[in-house]
């Protein structure tokens, strides 16, 4: 029998976030019993810095060329009205194949493959500000519908799902996917308390007003709702023959800073870390970058709190990772799952005195966790130092369960011979024409190419993990040597990448 997968998925979290990674302020003693036991890697690299494009990859095993989200706001395509397209008849004459009808996901593929598959949480392949009449799921615009709720159709190849919309206290919010209407039932009495209102807005105003403590009950946060979640699940399919593949997408840490009074509390006066300074900063940095420097900035005050409120929230998420890990062992599947923990993208959450992020790529934002405990039997060393992309999640995944890995994947298995010379590719481009920049990581460096200007940035991670000085703006002939075999190599893995199989509705 194919083993279980569950992926426990956070928002907006650093890779130093975890004790396992060398804070010694985080209270994560579940997620580094996770690492103990299985893979931690060390340079795990998103696509992207926001949300939805390093989602798509984590899901699709492609690049953002490959599957076109390529911001926030643009949905992974697919096409899930039941239609039988004609012109099939003539895909299948001229090409052999049939219309494709939407990007495959990891759920659909093991989904095909007899696994039983289940979404908690926030998922986020499609907008969640779109009008109505898009007709997205997961928008807020289709739960203000009363029957949003019983929705049973499959959603990208899951067939149950149970969704969380927004993050800091407006999941609270009846309109914000099966938790809130969870709340609004179960605990009517707790909503004058809560701010189940439309999400703030931190790019106006003080980011103050996304920094305070909640006085929502823990137990009773959407962090613990999805670990009671789970856990029901398992135990309805303890019995069932069929694998699970379970994604559990934990809204937080992402902004609003809003975990319970009580954990807050217990991080209010925790050490700060050395955050990167402005005035070490060495070479100039291209003109997008300082322009992020200064629309993302923050007081220190606020730097203070949200770092030390974001260690309260991962608190909360290392006990609900507990408890699911509890309920894996007490019903015997423990030994048979595979663990993936990981996230979408950082947060500066201080350095440069910044605050949140944005797309242009900064280490603190491309550089995640990544932790794999394997079932019983799966050999894997301690640790993994090889640059690794959420691209390489699904092809990686597929493998360790024995599934055949699609050839149009783009992304590589991690434990397999092509993992020697991994060059992880991070496509930053915004819903503006300005500041395009596609970076690509190897062992040792960063480098990015922004298109608009010819810009170039270089920073040597085995000295220089903070990323302050550019070496790129120096004469020096080596680090121009070096810019050049990255531009030459950037190009080369971003045209490959960019397939265009998948951005078609037809034929024509």
């Amino acid at each position: 029998m194919k083993k279980n997968i569950i992926i426990l998925h956070t928002d907006q979290q650093r890779f130093d976030s975890l004790g396992c990674n060398g804070n010694q302020h985080a209270q994560t003693n579940n997620i580094d019993a996770l690492a103990s036991e299985g893979c931690n890697f060390t340079r795990h690299i998103s696509t992207n810095p926001a949300c939805m494009p390093s989602r798509a990859s984590l899901m699709t095993g492609l690049y953002v060329p490959g599957h076109g989200v390529s911001s926030n706001g643009i949905p992974l395509w697919r096409r899930d009205n039941g239609c039988e397209d004609k012109n099939n008849v003539i895909s299948q004459r001229l090409f052999g194949v049939d219309v494709v009808d939407r990007i495959p996901t990891l759920a659909d593929i093991l989904s095909d493959n007899q696994y039983n598959t289940a979404l908690f949480g926030k998922m986020h392949l499609e907008p969640m500000l779109a009008d109505e009449s898009y007709g997205f799921y997961d928008s807020y615009a289709n739960w203000d519908k009363e029957e949003a709720e019983y929705d049973e159709k499959p959603y990208y190849g899951f067939n149950t799902k149970k969704l969380i919309l927004g993050h800091g206290e407006a999941p609270c919010g009846y309109n914000r996917g099966h938790y809130g209407r969870w709340l609004h039932k179960k605990h009517p009495e707790l909503l004058k308390s809560v701010f189940p209102g439309e999400d703030i807005n931190t790019k106006e105003g003080s980011i103050r007003d996304d920094i305070y403590a909640s006085k929502l009950p823990p137990e009773l946060h959407n962090t613990m709702w999805l670990a009671d979640e789970v856990c029901e699940h398992l135990e309805q399919n303890k019995d069932s023959d069929q694998p699970n593949f379970i994604f559990v997408g934990y809204p937080d840490p992402h902004h609003p800073f809003t975990p319970p009074e009580e954990l807050a509390a217990e991080f209010h006066d925790i050490p700060l870390p050395e955050f990167t300074r402005r005035e070490d900063l060495v070479g100039q940095k291209p003109k997008a970058v300082q322009e992020t420097m200064e629309n993302f900035s923050a007081d220190p005050e606020d730097l203070a709190l949200a770092y030390r409120y974001t260690a309260a929230s991962v608190k909360l998420i290392d006990r609900s990772v507990g408890q699911i890990v509890e309920k894996l062992k007490a019903l015997g599947m423990y030994d048979d799952t595979i663990i993936v923990f990981t996230s979408d993208h950082g947060d500066f959450l201080g350095d440069l005195d910044m605050i949140c992020k944005y797309d242009v790529a900064f280490n603190n934002l491309l550089h995640l966790p990544f932790i794999v405990k394997p079932a019983a039997g799966q050999q894997l060393p301690e640790q993994c130092s090889t640059p690794m992309s959420n691209a390489d999640v699904v092809p990686t995944l597929l493998s360790m369960v024995g599934v055949d890995v699609p050839s149009y994947v783009q992304g590589i298995d991690i434990f397999g011979p092509k993992a020697d010379g991994n060059t992880p590719m991070v496509t930053c481009y915004t819903a503006r024409e300005a500041n395009r920049n596609v970076s690509l990581f190897d062992a040792n460096f960063r480098y990015t190419y922004y298109l608009d200007t010819g810009e170039e940035e270089l920073y040597d991670h085995r000295t220089d993990l903070k990323e302050t000085a550019n070496l790129a703006d120096t004469s020096d002939p080596v680090f121009k040597s070096i810019c050049s075999d990255f531009r030459a190599r950037l190009f080369q893995k971003h045209i490959e990448c960019d397939i265009g199989i998948f951005n078609h509705y037809a034929l024509w």
